[in-house]
């Protein structure tokens, strides 16, 4: 079957969605509030969710793998989280004064991550990244930072640099990125301040360090990559990593917006066995409800306004309804059986997917672990952002569009992003879905 035939029939099956998102078009820019959600012809709109499937405006229904782009890891409508949000709203949903609730939630957090002395509450990754920077410049005195190429932060100033960069002539050599800006609006001044290091690579942050030797803050990486994709790191790498930022007098911070969570009840420090100096979370930890948190080593606790010289800002900071959700989502659903639960099915559905590849000799790996996987349109796992240049796109896009048109949301629509088991499925969510994934990769 060709794409333009899977396209036909995605538009066949989807006529509201089209009239909604031609609509919408009107109203805001590309019809969709963040430029992932939209694809070509258009994207599907849902009008609802319960567990692990989805239900669009025009009747379609999906089994859930992208999950929020990993948000929803109790599934959707969860009761126990449900309840919780209720019961809270009752009571009121903004006070913009301090609750006791949100120490239950800290508490719970540094059960779970105990190399933190605090944390704070926030309201998106994007904010905790930032906060975590401006923490470690504060701590430090240094406006350098380095990023891993290829990884995303958030869309602050200092970390779209080096994103996604898809033009080797401005890349630079593999082992020395040269930094690339990746919107327009963001000031050069700024950006100079950032740095651009390959994963997988501890030489190439070594002289990076001594390139900018006494200037360099802080490292922002995620601790185990999941923004080109998901990427291990390589044994010993995240070891020699903190043994080099303490040489250097470098803050190391870990993104764990995506992995927090979701591959150890303690995250990705949990998960590799190494503990950053501040930790930032989001997505998973929520519940479903927008917020965020970072953590830091004790030796920060001082650096935050009162009494400190670092301002942290924000009216929505500890929503209690986002509270609620979040206790109840880490306390109450993602218990040890539910992590096991979901390594056990992550597992089923990585051999079958693998098993499919085999069986329909095409050209893919699969990378991942703990629940979130990426199916790679080439010959080998990437060790680093390069090494996923080469995947074949239009395969990627014809598969992912089969999955999308016969009921599996495989994962963002982006080559990039993952699949993420979620706490509500089943064996037979994943067979079933299994089934539609082997079909995707006969038509290739």
């Amino acid at each position: 079957m060709e794409l333009a035939q899977i396209i036909e029939q995605y538009k066949k099956k989807r006529p509201k969605s089209a009239q909604l998102h031609a609509q919408a078009a009107t109203l805001i820019q590309g019809g969709v509030a963040s430029p992932f959600r939209y694809y070509e012809p258009f994207p599907f709109f849902v009008e609802r969710g319960k567990g692990c499937r989805i239900w669009d405006v025009d009747g379609n229904e999906y089994i859930d793998f992208n999950n929020c782009y990993g948000a929803i890891i109790a599934g959707h409508a969860h009761p126990e989280i449900n309840a919780a949000i209720h019961e809270q709203a009752e009571k009121g949903t903004m006070f913009g004064i301090p609750g006791a609730i949100t120490e239950k939630l800290l508490r719970e957090l540094l059960r779970r991550y105990p190399g933190m002395g605090f944390f704070r509450i926030s309201n998106t990754g994007n904010e905790a990244t930032l906060y975590a920077i401006r923490m470690a410049r504060a701590y430090t005195g240094k406006d350098k930072i380095i990023k891993v190429e290829g990884c995303y932060h958030g869309c602050h100033d200092a970390v779209l640099i080096s994103d996604k960069p898809h033009w080797p002539a401005q890349m630079g050599p593999a082992w020395a990125p040269t930094p690339t800006i990746e919107s327009a609006g963001i000031l050069y001044d700024t950006a100079k301040n950032t740095l651009v290091v390959p994963w997988n690579d501890p030489d190439a942050l070594v002289a990076c360090l001594d390139r900018n030797l006494g200037e360099v803050a802080a490292l922002i990486m995620e601790p185990v990559v999941a923004n080109f994709g998901m990427c291990l790191p390589d044994k010993g790498y995240l070891e020699k990593v903190r043994e080099i930022t303490r040489r250097y007098n470098v803050v190391l911070i870990f993104d764990e917006v995506k992995v927090g969570i979701r591959l150890a009840p303690g995250g990705g420090t949990e998960f590799t066995g190494v503990t950053p100096d501040i930790v930032c979370l989001s997505k998973a930890f929520g519940g479903g409800m927008p917020i965020a948190a970072f953590g830091a080593t004790a030796d920060f606790f001082d650096m935050i306004y009162p009494p400190g010289p670092m301002i942290h800002f924000g009216t929505y900071n500890a929503n209690p309804v986002s509270i609620a959700a979040s206790l109840a989502c880490l306390t109450r659903v993602m218990t040890g059986d539910a992590y096991k639960r979901i390594r056990s099915l992550g597992e089923r559905f990585k051999k079958g997917v693998e098993d499919s590849i085999e069986r329909h000799g095409v050209e893919a790996v699969v990378s991942g672990t703990g629940g979130m996987y990426t199916v790679f349109f080439q010959e080998r796992i990437p060790r680093n952002f390069r090494e996923t240049l080469g995947m074949d796109r239009k395969k990627w896009h014809k598969w992912w569009m089969y999955l999308v048109t016969n009921g599996v949301y495989f994962s963002a629509p982006s080559p990039y992003e993952e699949t993420f088991i979620s706490a509500a499925m089943t064996e037979k969510d994943i067979d079933e879905a299994l089934g539609i994934i082997d079909d995707a990769f006969k038509q290739l």
